[in-house]
C-alpha cells in the first residue's frame, strides 16, 4: 500500500480504527497506550474525522467515549485457549498470558473486519503490546501503522530478570505484526535504534501529543506539605522508585527539609521495603495512592519538581504532564527521558540507577535552582502531532491511497 500526491478528494475526513489492550473506558484504563490512544482519537475526532477503538475488555458491547466509537471485545474463553492455558502454565506462568493474547487478538481482528465490513477503515493503527495487531489483515485501500510502545525484553531487563522463552516468543509476534503492516512507528528515538537495530525494521518516529487536558485541575488533597517533589505515576522498579527511595536519605543529609509526595498505584509490600531505610523521615514522604486526573494535576501542579529516574521508559506521559504544567523534572539521562528534558533548561538528567548523582540532583532544585524553559518539545504542539500522524499514514492533505 502506497500513498501519492492527488488533489481536494483526500481532503475528506478520514475513518481511523485503533486496537489497543487498554482504554479509559475499562478496568485497565490508566497506562501510556491508553492515554495516547485516548487523547489521538479525540484529537482526530475534533478535527472531522470518524475514530473507532477497539479494546479488550471484560464485557462485550458497544460504548461512545464522547464522538469516539468503543467496540469492546472480551478475551478469548474457548475451552482449548483455556485448556492450553492451564497446561502452559504448570511450566511458566507467563505461558497462559502469552496464549490469551495471541488467541485475543484473533477475536480484535473479527471485530476490526466486522465494522470495516460495513464502513471501510482508511486506517488501522494497532499497539505493539499485547500483540493486538497479529491478525490485522492487508485490505486495497487500508493502510495498517503498528506503534511501537515498548519492548518485552526491555522490560523484563528494567526488572533485573532474564527474559522467558515465552516473553521472546511474545516479542517475536510482535516483531512479525510489524514487518506485515504498512508502516511502523515509535513515539521516542530510543525504540526506533532498538528495534531498527535488533530486527532491522524500519521504524520512523513520530511523537505523540502533549495533554490537552491539564487546565483541568482539581484542589490537592488535603494535608500535603507546602513544598514538595512529586513523583507519580506507575510506580516501581521500572519507574526507579527503589533509586529514589535509596536517594532520599542521602539528600536528606545536605537538605533535611526536603519532602515528597509519590502518587500512583503500588503494593503495600513495596512501599514499605522502600522505606525501610527512612527510619524518623518517613513522615516526609506522603504516599496519596492513585488519583484522578484533575487532582492528580492539582498535585504535579504544586510540586518544586518532578522526579521520574526510570529504568525502561517511551516517552512517559508523566514527563509530558509535568513540562506541560510548567514543573522541571529530575530524570534519568536515557530511556527516552533525555529526548523530552533540557539539561539545565527545562530539568535535570541523571546516570541511570545512580542515587547518589539523584540526590545531588534533588538537593540542587529543592534548594532554588531555576529553569529558563519549562515545557514539552515544539512537535508535540496537538496540531503538529495529529500532521505527523496523518502524514506517516499516507493521509496528509494532497495525498491518496493506492
Amino acid at each position: 500500500m502506497t500513498a501519492t500526491a492527488t488533489g481536494t478528494q483526500s481532503d475528506r475526513p478520514r475513518r481511523f480504527a485503533f486496537l489497543t489492550p487498554e482504554y479509559p473506558t475499562e478496568l485497565r484504563g490508566e497506562g501510556g497506550v491508553s492515554s495516547y490512544v485516548h487523547k489521538m482519537a479525540h484529537l482526530l475526532a475534533s478535527r472531522g474525522h470518524d475514530c473507532t477503538v477497539f479494546v479488550v475488555s471484560r464485557e462485550p458491547g458497544t460504548l461512545w467515549d464522547g464522538p469516539v466509537k468503543v467496540v469492546r471485545v472480551p478475551r478469548s474463553r474457548a475451552l482449548p485457549v483455556r485448556a492450553l492455558t492451564w497446561v502452559l502454565r504448570r511450566f511458566d506462568p507467563f505461558g497462559g498470558y502469552v496464549v490469551s493474547q495471541v488467541a485475543t487478538a484473533r477475536l480484535l481482528a473479527a471485530a476490526l473486519e466486522a465494522e470495516h465490513a460495513m464502513a471501510p477503515f482508511d486506517v488501522v493503527q494497532s499497539a505493539n503490546l499485547q500483540v493486538v495487531g497479529l491478525y490485522v489483515r492487508r485490505r486495497e485501500g487500508r493502510r495498517h501503522l503498528v506503534r511501537i510502545s515498548t519492548s518485552r525484553l526491555l522490560y523484563d531487563a528494567s526488572y533485573s530478570r532474564g527474559a522467558t522463552v515465552l516473553s521472546r516468543v511474545l516479542e517475536l509476534l510482535d516483531v512479525r505484526a510489524q514487518r506485515r503492516a504498512d508502516v511502523t512507528y515509535a513515539p521516542s528515538a530510543f525504540l526506533q535504534r532498538y528495534f531498527s537495530e535488533r530486527y532491522g525494521l524500519p521504524v520512523k518516529v513520530v511523537r505523540p501529543p502533549m495533554p490537552t487536558d491539564v487546565s483541568t485541575r482539581a484542589a490537592p488533597p488535603p494535608g500535603l506539605p507546602e513544598r514538595y517533589l512529586v513523583h507519580y505515576g506507575m510506580l516501581g522498579r521500572r519507574k526507579g522508585s527503589d533509586v529514589i527511595a535509596e536517594a532520599l536519605p542521602l539528600a536528606w543529609e545536605r537538605a533535611p527539609d526536603l519532602r515528597m509526595v509519590w502518587a500512583g498505584p503500588l503494593r503495600e509490600s513495596a512501599l514499605k521495603r522502600y522505606s525501610a531505610n527512612w527510619g524518623e523521615r518517613v513522615d516526609q514522604v506522603t504516599y496519596l495512592g492513585p488519583l484522578d486526573k484533575p487532582v492528580l494535576y492539582g498535585v504535579v501542579a504544586g510540586a518544586v519538581a518532578s522526579v521520574l529516574p526510570s529504568r525502561m521508559d517511551n516517552l512517559p506521559n508523566t514527563v509530558i504532564e509535568s513540562l506541560s504544567l510548567g514543573v522541571p523534572v529530575i530524570g534519568s539521562d536515557g530511556a527516552s527521558i533525555d529526548e523530552l528534558v533540557a539539561h539545565g533548561r527545562s530539568g535535570l538528567l541523571v546516570p541511570i540507577g545512580d542515587a547518589a548523582a539523584l540526590a545531588d540532583a534533588m538537593v540542587a532544585v529543592w534548594q532554588g535552582r531555576s529553569f529558563e524553559c519549562v515545557a514539552p518539545p515544539d512537535e508535540m504542539d496537538p496540531d503538529r502531532a495529529v500532521a505527523a500522524l496523518l502524514e506517516v499514514a499516507g493521509v496528509a492533505p494532497g495525498t491518496r491511497l493506492v
